[in-house]
């Protein structure tokens, strides 16, 4: 038997989740305020606030590393979607929170590091913008902007002003910015913790499950071959432009577009957007008509005509190949391979941030914050919020049960398995609830399966080969829409009467949010008994990443036996009823 133990979130992690759930709030609320009034520098001032309410937490919250491991949070709520991983957020807010953690790490805990990294901070997202536009459009453009601004200078008369000038100014400007974040945080938090130490009380607050931290688009085909193929091209393609390969880079850039509109649709959004066309007829005309005026007076150019082009194009290639990495990224594999090679307790910590996040969207919405200033009680709400949500996390990884899973390879006989356990248990006297998925089998060949409750001993038809009235295919089976609520109503009353819950079988239904789906959520959320489930190999990861199992023993029908099994179950049943926790490697058998 293999012991799966995940251990107890640290609580660096948990404050994390706390800081970042509420900063993610805060950064989509704001966010889509300034995004529908086309507010300018909507970035800077995002980060602004962030700035203001991580040092504001950090002055009672000190752990080493909560920066980070809140701005990684953060990050990963504004940019996880359903289909795809959106990348610029994600790096803008880490980068933010990188450095105000290295500031803190080499400077202390003062008020000058958190001015040195509140200034950076929100610098690195005008560095970040800078960044990117060169990444989507060359340096050609750093040849246009400084034509650009020679002409203005000539026509307003401000030849005083150099380029290098007007970049420190507007670099002071975003420092003096993020200092001013800085210091407003430092007060804010010594004032609102050194005050009252008091929470909020949490009224209706129900944590809702994670629907996009480990959800996938399923009309989606993953492939990390495709996510290597298309970082080679679009790296191919910058090759052919820098060496002026025109033609060559002409038709791998079309055909790479072709292909990412087909395989990944969602790579057309942002190609959609009306500013992407503008930008385009901007910069086109502003190359046709600068490209040359500097060095040659020229003020329109067939060369500069051709270079706003060859920008353009480059930038569309960037665009859908970065949709297309974007959108690979949520391959399973690369989830599962993270999760095992320790990164679960980010995992588990977004689980409980994305569970949050509907609550705090809600409550912190400055139109449901009642008084005449509705910014400052919105941000003096987050605090006495962050309290409360700590002792709410602290308890919801309490509730979670431990699971024994049987597992085996398909048709090797895991529900057979399954079943001698629980008739071992009832000989002991153990209350056995839950249901087992039968085979039903004529003419040997297996032609659907029946679900078998283990209290009552009915019987329903879970699928067939066969369709019925109102059935649902999924695979090459038809389910029976009626067993999913005779199902759900067993595992209730399960949950309530019995001493351990068998769920005969977990797969790509439940994995996909369907099945049992909303019966394991609930059954994984509450302090109920210790349950069994039946799995097959190949689903075990995925299914202790979706339902975020932290105490787990992995019964492999091919190497245990059932009554070791059962006196397995039986241990962890005895030690709870006794309300003794111990953990599982302390009553495995010799």
């Amino acid at each position: 038997m293999q012991i799966i133990s995940r251990g107890r979130l640290k609580q660096v992690w948990l404050r994390a989740a706390v800081t970042g759930s509420i900063w993610a709030s805060f950064e989509i609320i704001l966010g889509s305020f300034l995004h529908n009034l086309k507010v300018p520098l909507s970035g800077a001032i995002l980060s602004f606030i962030g700035v203001w309410l991580v040092i504001a937490f950090h002055q009672v919250w000190n752990d080493k590393g909560l920066i980070w491991r809140a701005g990684l949070i953060c990050a990963l709520m504004k940019s996880i979607s359903p289909s795809a991983i959106i990348l610029g957020p994600m790096i803008g807010i880490f980068t933010e929170a990188v450095l105000l953690e290295l500031s803190v790490r080499l400077l202390g805990k003062n008020l000058i590091a958190y001015i040195t990294g509140g200034g950076l901070a929100v610098l690195s997202t005008f560095v970040q913008k800078i960044i990117s536009l060169i990444i989507l459009y060359g340096l050609d453009l750093v040849r246009i902007a400084e034509a650009l601004y020679k002409y203005a200078v000539k026509q307003t008369g401000l030849e005083h002003v150099s380029a290098l000038n007007l970049l420190i100014m507007i670099t002071a400007i975003y420092i003096l910015a993020g200092a001013a974040g800085a210091i407003l945080g430092y007060r804010t938090g010594r004032k609102r913790f050194s005050v009252s130490g008091k929470e909020n009380s949490p009224g209706n607050l129900k944590l809702e499950s994670d629907k996009n931290l480990l959800r996938n688009d399923e009309n989606e085909k993953y492939s990390l071959l495709f996510l290597i193929l298309n970082t080679v091209i679009m790296a191919l393609i910058l090759g052919l432009l820098n060496f002026n390969m025109l033609l060559p880079a002409a038709i791998t850039a079309l055909a790479f577009i072709i292909f990412c509109i087909m395989r990944y649709p969602g790579s057309m959004k942002r190609l959609k957007k009306p500013g992407f066309w503008i930008t385009f007829i901007i910069i086109t005309f502003s190359a046709a008509f600068l490209w040359n005026w500097v060095s040659q007076g020229l003020f329109f150019t067939t060369e500069g005509l051709v270079t706003g082009l060859k920008m353009n194009a480059r930038a569309i290639a960037m665009i859908t190949g970065f949709a297309a990495i974007s959108t690979e990224l949520k391959n399973p594999v690369i989830k599962s391979v993270l999760y095992n090679r320790g990164f679960s307790s980010l995992y588990q910590s977004l689980s409980l941030s994305f569970s949050a996040l509907p609550f705090l969207i809600s409550a912190l919405n400055p139109k449901k914050v009642s008084g005449k200033a509705p910014a400052g009680k919105t941000l003096s709400s987050a605090f006495g919020y962050a309290l409360m949500l700590y002792g709410i996390f602290e308890k919801e990884l309490e509730k979670r049960p431990v699971v024994f899973i049987i597992t085996g390879e398909v048709h090797q006989g895991k529900t057979t398995f399954a079943g001698k356990v629980a008739e071992l248990l009832r000989e002991a006297g153990i209350k056995t609830g839950g249901f087992l998925a039968l085979a039903v089998n004529e003419n040997n060949e297996r032609r659907g399966f029946n679900l078998t409750s283990l209290a009552e001993g009915t019987t329903i038809q879970i699928c067939s080969k066969t369709p019925g009235e109102n059935t649902i295919r999924h695979g090459n089976y038809y389910f029976n829409p009626d067993v999913f609520i005779r199902g759900t109503d067993i595992l209730e009353k399960a949950a309530a009467e019995s001493d351990v819950i068998f769920i005969d079988e977990i797969g790509s239904l439940e994995l996909n949010g369907k099945g049992w789906n909303g019966a394991l959520e609930k059954l994984c959320g509450n302090n109920v008994s210790p349950q069994v489930w039946i799995i097959r190999k190949s689903l075990v990861n995925k299914a202790l990443r979706r339902w975020h199992v932290n105490e787990a023993v992995i019964i492999d029908i091919t190497e245990d036996e059932e009554p070791a099994a059962a006196e397995l179950i039986k241990s962890k049943i005895r030690s709870k009823n006794e309300k003794i926790t111990p953990e599982i490697s302390q009553i495995l058998p010799e």
